[in-house]
């Protein structure tokens, strides 16, 4: 053990006695061969510290890139963004949105087949819920960055499907997080897994309260956030242990759904008093499937909007034309991601305006 410790005092390590050679039974073919062997070692290593160096100034410039982006507040970002003319703006995204003290921004992700929805507060706060597929995380990170998000304050899955969780692993891994909320239901999944992963390597702290008499989200003092469902029972249709989400801001509110059925919606009628539900946005639940949004709850809900986040020409046929027609029955305006790309709305505490 102490030769261990002490290499240098080790037997193939000590000291040579003064003349001695160690070399004087070598013949001059090995002693030849053997500097050969320590050029090519010297040379490797030359050609390897070459690389290495290399790859430091390209992550040292790649950082440095990063810093200076990072060193402009969101807040500034977003009012310089709103205040330069579009043609001038480096991205068509940013010079649309209001400035940050505007209002309750709420904008439904183009992510095709799946959902995501990203919010900013009044004082800037930022929440986002679902991630869409897997590959969708370029759409979520080109339009974060278009915003100057350099952080997220939540992140919330609706429910443990994939379609939901995809974009969320590379949001995780990316993106500093202040609290990563969803359901505990535990889903059967390779995607679900890795997103289990990477909130454990990136030390996320996690959150997993069911809906009750008054459950919240922390976010911003100015807006609320109100789970509604799912409840501690036993659901048969996993998309049932979907977030029903209620964020209002002063008089108007949106409502996020998930993909939570009928089961589901009456469900948290029958628990919550009606008044919770009411919404000028209704977020449609599963890209308009006809086993949800039914009668009673668009009748509570009352939307003036509905916005349906769905793949185009998918395989599922959604929209489901009743879907639609309840809807229309109803004179609710619909926007849909397939049609019209990302929605962006603004709530300002009085009313709703549409950005885009």
């Amino acid at each position: 053990m102490e030769q261990e410790r002490n290499p240098k005092y080790s037997p193939v390590n000590s000291p040579q006695k003064p003349g001695t050679d160690w070399n004087q039974n070598e013949t001059p073919e090995e002693r030849a061969r053997k500097r050969k062997e320590r050029i090519t070692i010297a040379s490797l290593i030359t050609l390897l510290i070459a690389v290495l160096s290399i790859l430091f100034s390209l992550l040292h410039e790649q950082l440095a890139s990063q810093t200076q982006q990072a060193s402009v507040s969101p807040a500034a970002a977003l009012t310089a963004s709103a205040t330069i003319p579009p043609e001038e703006s480096a991205s068509a995204e940013s010079a649309q949105i209001p400035a940050v003290d505007a209002g309750l921004l709420v904008s439904f992700l183009d992510v095709g087949q799946g959902d995501s929805a990203f919010l900013r507060s009044p004082s800037g706060k930022t929440m986002l819920v679902d991630g869409g597929p897997e590959g969708s995380f370029p759409v979520i990170d080109h339009y974060l960055t278009s915003l100057g998000v350099v952080g997220l304050d939540v992140v919330v899955a609706s429910h443990l499907h994939s379609d939901h969780i995809g974009g969320l692993i590379s949001v995780v891994d990316t993106y500093p997080i202040g609290a990563f909320y969803y359901p505990p239901f535990d889903a059967e999944s390779d995607t679900y897994f890795r997103l289990l992963d990477a909130l454990k390597e990136s030390q996320v702290t996690v959150k997993q309260p069911l809906a009750g008499v008054n459950t919240f989200i922390p976010w911003d003092d100015q807006v609320e956030v109100r789970i509604l469902s799912p409840y501690d029972t036993i659901y048969q249709d996993f998309n049932d242990t979907s977030y029903i989400i209620r964020i209002s801001y002063g008089n108007t509110a949106v409502l996020l759904t998930g993909d939570a059925t009928e089961l589901a919606e009456k469900l948290a009628l029958k628990a919550q008093p009606n008044h919770l539900f009411r919404a000028d946005v209704l977020k449609v639940a599963h890209h308009g499937s006809s086993d949800a949004t039914f009668e009673k709850f668009l009748d509570t809900v009352s939307p003036a909007i509905a916005v349906i986040s769905v793949g185009k020409d998918n395989d599922y046929g959604h929209p489901h034309d009743s879907l639609l027609d309840r809807l229309s029955e109803r004179g609710i305006t619909v926007y849909r991601t397939d049609q019209d790309g990302t929605i962006t709305l603004l709530l300002d505490g009085t009313s709703v305006r549409v950005i885009k």
